[in-house]
């Protein structure tokens, strides 16, 4: 995924600014709009993934935890979901599935999933689009599908996207011979599926899988746009959305002016914040403080989407942290993870946020799962029996228990308002006021190049002025993954150590392959903290140059963090295919910093407050965001005579912890239009008022 983050090693201890007598007003009466259930989506990765991550391009045989099994949810021998699993997630939030799953889009060829299993693209593939939609229905959930970027030529896309929605969609009759295909597969009416994805992450290519190939922003918009026109051709009623990438780059003006037309929705990911080096309660801080700019940096988006000259609602169809170590007991599994992932879906509820489609990456065993059925190797006689659950799918389950039918109003006053230094993404807060860093900008000089990291490598020759921001680099068959840097940037003297900054860089860049070349892969410029991404986890990439034959202008940006004191510049080197050969040049290499600004000091509290349909049932979550402080509260609830409570209370000490846990519950009774109770510190707290 794509939203990448730096570490900040200083001790981020959140204050208490302003204290008060904590309430929460509910107003049962205020109807805010239906909880909407594609909001509460699910990923899991369910197709060919060779070539895309640790299975080699031309290895024999997908694997059979994706296509057999379905990451867990299918099971092969009864030719049907998995039952434990399917009784499993009904208490979960589960509204759409996702498929075939991020990357694995990438290879896509959805007619080779179809039809008798000896004639599929594996011998293997016991799972494919047919099973995928058996298993929707019977986890009572929205299909929600990728259509291919590059597992076909280009040209080839649009018909074959065509073909699909003529699959899913369309009668059985001589006048569509596909879906007549989808009657002779066993399932004789449509199967009505309405959101489409045109492409996952396509700014990135299709990883190391031959030849390589990666979209300029126009070469995808031409691509979007044949493809839709074609599906939409045989249903208009279909929903598709683009493919954005991190807001600051030069991809998304591109593609939301070129696509806007033929759009229903705009597609973005989120891992966010970046925590997996910090210690636990820098960690629990970030997520926190970034967890209340979260709703900034959608709107970041949206100001991308309105380029197009229209209204798009944004589909959030990979979230959750960036938390990417190999440890069984990394953040990603946490109590916190549960605790800030669970706060982003109430957020994404919200209608103010304008939100399609949210699915969070992802439940089910695997790198991400929270829920275990598949500890290691797969049991005969599979059924999906759970064997294990991380600490933060408690918070999701509780998520499922608390949120009701329909969104009402509910406000907080009187919060303690905690405070945060910068962080990977996330500005620091403080005060009582967001404050734009923004400006024109100090224009930074470049220092002389060191081309010494080059010389480590025989088959690169590097060169290049800094006075007028030239570099160039001579490629003969090389055959690695680099990143050496050629320069380094100090922080201007007018941004005060201690305070967040900003850098933009910007360039044209061009790669002239040589005669004869065979080689591909993905080149490009890094901005890096000068205390290298082991250290800080603070970088970003300008990807595509290896696709521009022409000079093409490319921009990046990179948040600084409060102690960074210098940007490293470097040439990335990746997914190499073969030996590459040819010249990489830029040229108008120019580097502008800016102060980042800060959001203020941020509420302890948030609140969310639904009902049931028939007006009987008021669900209220309330999260402690702070660390250490244990908060007294007064819930008001107006139009809405309680007369009793439950409550569920999901707090432990460890906020690090993965190790599953129970929940406290109780009852308690409710006099006149007032309860009152205490917080616990770091705490996801849920009410039932009956």
């Amino acid at each position: 995924m794509t939203l990448r983050f730096a570490l900040l090693f200083s001790l981020l201890l959140s204050s208490r600014l302003v204290a008060g007598e904590a309430s929460i007003t509910i107003n049962a009466a205020k109807d805010r709009g239906p909880v909407r259930q594609a909001v509460f989506g699910q990923n899991f990765e369910c197709g060919d993934s060779r070539g895309l991550f640790s299975l080699p391009a031309d290895a024999p045989e997908p694997r059979a935890l994706e296509v057999t099994y379905a990451q867990g949810y299918w099971d092969p021998v009864g030719r049907k979901p998995a039952q434990d699993v399917v009784d499993t997630m009904k208490r979960f939030p589960f509204g759409a599935l996702r498929y075939p799953g991020g990357c694995l889009a990438h290879n896509f060829r959805w007619k080779e999933s179809i039809g008798p299993v000896e004639q599929r693209g594996s011998k293997i593939w016991e799972f494919g689009l047919d099973e995928y939609l058996r298993l929707c229905e019977a986890l009572n959930c929205e299909p929600q599908i990728i259509v291919t970027d590059y597992g076909l030529a280009c040209d080839e896309i649009p018909r074959d996207a065509a073909d699909l929605v003529e699959y899913l969609n369309m009668p059985a009759t001589p006048q569509y011979p596909w879906a007549q295909r989808r009657a002779a597969n066993g399932r004789p009416e449509p199967y009505h599926v309405k959101y489409f994805e045109i492409g996952n992450e396509s700014i990135h290519g299709n990883h190391a899988n031959k030849p390589f190939r990666r979209y300029t922003p126009e070469q995808y918009v031409k691509y979007f746009n044949a493809t839709v026109g074609a599906m939409k051709k045989v249903d208009p009623s279909i929903l598709a959305g683009y493919v954005m990438d991190d807001a600051g780059g030069s991809w998304d003006p591109i593609v939301a002016r070129g696509c806007a037309a033929a759009a229903d929705f705009a597609i973005v990911h989120s891992y966010y914040p970046q925590v997996d080096s910090m210690p636990p309660q820098t960690a629990f801080n970030t997520a926190m403080a970034g967890g209340e700019q979260f709703s900034h940096r959608l709107e970041a988006y949206r100001k991308l989407i309105r380029l197009g000259g229209k209204e798009l609602p944004l589909a959030l169809t990979e979230f959750n942290f960036s938390s990417t170590s190999p440890k069984p007991d990394a953040y990603r599994f946490s109590f916190f993870a549960g605790l800030a992932n669970a706060e982003t879906w109430c957020r994404l509820l919200q209608p103010e946020e304008n939100i399609l489609l949210a699915n969070y990456w992802y439940l089910l065993n695997g790198m991400y799962g929270v829920i275990t059925t598949i500890p290691g190797k797969i049991p005969e006689n599979y059924t999906g029996k759970p064997t294990g659950f991380k600490a933060a799918a408690r918070f999701f389950e509780t998520l499922r228990e608390f949120t009701l039918d329909t969104l009402v109003a509910c406000s907080v006053s009187g919060s303690p308002r905690l405070e945060a230094p910068a962080a990977p993404g996330v500005l620091p807060s403080y005060g009582d006021r967001y404050v734009d860093g923004g400006g024109d900008g100090l224009e930074v000089s470049l220092a002389p190049y060191n081309p010494a990291p080059f010389r480590k490598f025989p088959e690169l020759a590097f060169s290049g002025s800094h006075q007028d921001g030239t570099v160039a680099v001579e490629l003969n068959r090389f055959n690695q993954e680099a990143y050496p840097a050629f320069v380094t940037v100090n922080r201007p003297a007018s941004l005060p150590e201690g305070e967040a900054w900003k850098v933009e860089v910007s360039c044209e860049a061009r790669f002239l392959p040589a005669s004869g070349n065979t080689g591909t892969g993905t080149l490009g410029l890094g901005l890096m903290d000068a205390r290298g991404w082991n250290a800080t986890h603070c970088a970003a990439a300008v990807y595509g140059v290896n696709s521009a034959k022409e000079w093409t202008p490319f921009t990046r940006t990179l948040q600084m963090l409060d102690d960074s004191s210098q940007l490293s510049l470097l040439i990335r080197f990746q997914h190499i295919s073969g030996a590459l050969s040819g010249r990489l040049e830029f040229r108008n290499l120019k580097i502008k910093a800016y102060p980042a600004g800060h959001f203020p000091a941020y509420p302890a509290l948030s609140a969310f407050a639904s009902t049931s349909a028939d007006g009987r049932r008021l669900g209220l979550l309330v999260f402690n965001r702070s660390y250490e402080q244990e908060i007294p509260v007064t819930l008001k609830l107006e139009d809405f005579p309680a007369t009793r409570v439950k409550i569920v209370s999901l707090y432990q000490e460890k906020i690090e912890s993965v190790a599953d846990f129970t929940p406290e519950r109780r009852e308690e009774s409710v006099m006149g239009n007032e309860f009152r109770c205490k917080l616990p510190p770091h705490s996801m707290t849920a009410f039932e008022f009956n």
